[in-house]
């Protein structure tokens, strides 16, 4: 009997369907689905897994973090322990009746250490040596298929550097948590959370944070003026574009403010060639969908799901060159039809179907690109959103130039310059498909030097300089790339992280006074947690780890050092640590004045996570509110005429802003009610 080992459900299904031409048999082991079926005469059961099976943690002695000074776990080797018991017992039951078993997990870092955790397991060390691994980077009949038929061995270095990964992030995370954690008192639900990954990109959007309160508004001036062809208007701006000094825009105004008439001076044509875009990658994915309003992490996900469906490509790849195995064409002609005829029809009418090229070029996975036609009503809308941006950049990549003319006019209005551009599409090619870019087309009437042209109106315009824009998370995962930041497959989870923990909130990302604290005070006491080059530098090691440049005992040992000196920095300072972060996440705390005492009211979380306020003075006061378990909740400084309890606005999502008091006894409240339902007989 053969094994085959999948990372998901919905991969089993789909390799178990591919192999068996569609003549497998659903099995369910408790509730485990296990997919049987024949393949070369030989019968063959498939299993999916939830992903890691089997996780990292701290032996149980280790669990009290008031006991445990932080420091000892640097040095403490952790434990692997089940997660997923009942995949993991229908997996070891399977196995020993197998004689042969097949890994067919993700081809990446996380997939190989996936697969051999499943085999070890399973059957032991030993039998890895034996298990056969199929690489894909779509589940596409032919690939799958393909991938069977030319199987290797588990790489065992791969995997390796994805399990130093686990070790690296767990150890670090857990001694600079408990560290950060005891030193500010915050224990239970309200623990602080630090990260080799999470803390540098929570200072990356301090930083900007930072960046945008230090910016003081500069004005300036335009002067801009309407003129006219043969009753035709157009737009034309003073040649000095942003002007800073006031009494030069006054004295250019005050020159040409009384003008009705203005001569063109020149006329310029030229014809600009924008090249078709590069291949998505996931970062650029991620970039070009958050524009469309998905968060990352959900961005991600539908990936993810449209992947293991058959949909497109393995989403998880940082190359932007298609392979020259890749049959283009006949990816092309899976997409003629529907919304993508027209572009699939123009592309196929090549002779030769020359692709653009990024400029990151790896040989594990292809591109991100469509590898069956789907509809809006098999996807839904949301599924259909990503999937309709990964086809319609993938036919971009294979189409023509987008041609423009661009016209530049410079004109003369009483002896001072102005200058009017034009755009005109000659021809849309790549943009013809890919609606996601656009060109602004801006028409200028037919004009020839030493025309007069009628001054219909001029305006002198007072302006501020803007300060910079917060990150996007498309545009912050673009950033963690650059700067060695995480993985491709990590970075969307570090900014989920991030809001799950209440250090960053709404979109684009700004930070709470909780991250503000936390990276203000790193900063001042311990820089290299939030240093992006001691985690690019990690990042190699495992790289290295990956091409058997060097072992994970090596890496562990540098990683080890490091973290015992911040620690030794970090205990230095520890009384102004946990002073300065607890003062500030008081402050963030405080949602107004007690009605009863007049000290402070604090929001608080109970050991089962529920929200609510209570007075400082408790519990010699036993003032308290419930408050909302759903929703966003904004205190707005206000308090409330009838009881002078304070106001809020609840955010729901799918509903409006509702404002009320944070006191559900309120006479106010009631009053509402008793309006709303009317006189009563």
């Amino acid at each position: 009997m053969r094994l085959i080992i999948c990372e998901k459900n919905n991969a089993a299904k789909r390799i178990s369907d591919i192999l068996s031409n569609g003549h497998y048999k659903v099995e369910k082991r408790g509730k485990v689905p296990v997919y049987n079926f024949s393949w070369e005469h030989e019968k063959t059961v498939t299993i999916g897994l939830r992903g890691h099976i089997i996780n990292m943690d701290f032996p149980k002695k280790y669990n009290n973090w008031s006991a445990i000074d932080p420091k000892e776990l640097i040095d403490v080797e952790p434990s692997r322990m089940v997660s997923a018991r009942s995949i993991a017992s229908v997996l070891k039951t399977i196995a020993k009746e197998a004689t042969s078993i097949y890994v067919a997990t993700d081809f990446d870092r996380e997939g190989e250490l996936i697969g051999k955790e499943a085999v070890v397991y399973a059957l032991g060390e030993e039998a890895l040596d034996s298990a056969y691994r199929a690489h894909f980077s779509s589940l596409t009949n032919d690939e799958v298929k393909e991938s069977f038929g030319s199987l290797v061995k588990i790489d065992k270095s791969l995997a390796n550097a994805a399990e130093t990964r686990q070790i690296l992030d767990l150890v670090w995370g857990a001694t600079l948590t408990r560290f950060i954690s005891l030193a500010s008192n915050r224990l239970g639900h309200d623990f602080l959370s630090v990260g080799r990954v999470q803390s540098p990109t929570l200072t990356l959007i301090v930083n900007k944070e930072k960046e945008i309160k230090a910016f003081r508004s500069v004005p300036y001036f335009r002067i801009e003026a309407v003129v006219s062809k043969e009753n035709k208007d157009f737009e034309a701006s003073h040649s000095e574009g942003d002007i800073f000094d006031r009494k030069k825009a006054d004295e250019i105004f005050s020159r040409v403010k009384g003008a009705k008439i203005g001569t063109i001076m020149s006329v310029k044509e030229r014809k600009r060639t924008d090249k078709p875009p590069a291949p998505f990658n996931t970062t650029q994915l991620i970039k070009a969908a958050n524009i469309l309003g998905v968060s990352a992490a959900r961005i991600m996900s539908v990936a993810e799901d449209l992947y293991t469906n058959g949909y497109i490509s393995y989403p998880r790849t940082d190359n932007t060159v298609y392979p020259k195995g890749l049959d283009l064409r006949r990816s092309v002609e899976e997409l003629n039809k529907g919304p993508y005829k027209e572009a699939a029809s123009f592309i196929l009418q090549k002779e030769k179907i020359v692709p653009t090229r990024g400029s990151k070029q790896t040989t594990d996975h292809p591109p991100i690109y469509p590898t069956g036609f789907a509809t809006k009503a098999e996807l839904g809308p949301d599924r259909f959103k990503i999937y309709d941006l990964v086809v319609r950049r993938f036919l971009a990549t294979l189409h023509d130039p987008c041609v423009v003319n661009l016209t530049s006019v410079k004109i003369d209005i009483a002896s001072e310059k102005f200058s009017s551009s034009g755009v005109r599409m000659i021809s849309p090619g790549w943009r013809s498909v890919y609606s996601y870019s656009k060109v602004k087309e801006t028409d200028l009437p037919m004009l020839d030097v030493n025309d007069e042209i009628d001054v219909k109106d001029l305006s002198f315009l007072e302006k501020e300089t803007k300060p910079p824009k917060r990150f996007s998370q498309g545009g912050l995962i673009q950033e963690m790339e650059r700067l060695g930041l995480g993985t491709k497959s990590t970075r969307h989870e570090i900014i989920q992280k991030l809001y799950s923990r209440t250090y960053i909130e709404d979109s684009p990302p700004k930070p709470t006074l909780a991250g503000f604290a936390l990276i203000e005070t790193l900063e001042r006491h311990a820089r290299t947690i939030t240093d992006p080059d001691m985690t690019a530098t990690l990042e190699d090691d495992m790289e290295k780890i990956a091409n058997d440049e060097l072992t994970q005992e090596k890496v562990m040992e540098i990683s080890r050092d490091m973290l015992r000196s911040i620690i030794k920095t970090m205990e230095e300072h520890r009384e102004a640590i946990g002073k300065e972060i607890s003062e500030a996440l008081l402050e963030q705390e405080i949602v107004g004045k007690c009605p009863r005492c007049n000290n402070d009211l604090l929001t608080i979380r109970s050991k089962r996570g529920k929200r609510y306020v209570r007075c400082s003075l408790h519990p010699r006061c036993s003032k308290s509110y419930p408050l909302p378990q759903r929703g966003k909740i904004e205190f707005t400084k206000e308090v409330c005429e009838t009881c002078r309890s304070p106001n809020m606005i609840l955010y729901r999502r799918g509903g409006r802003p509702f404002h009320t008091c944070i006191n559900p006894n309120c006479s106010s409240k009631k009053v509402k009610e008793d309006e709303r339902d009317g006189p009563k007989e």
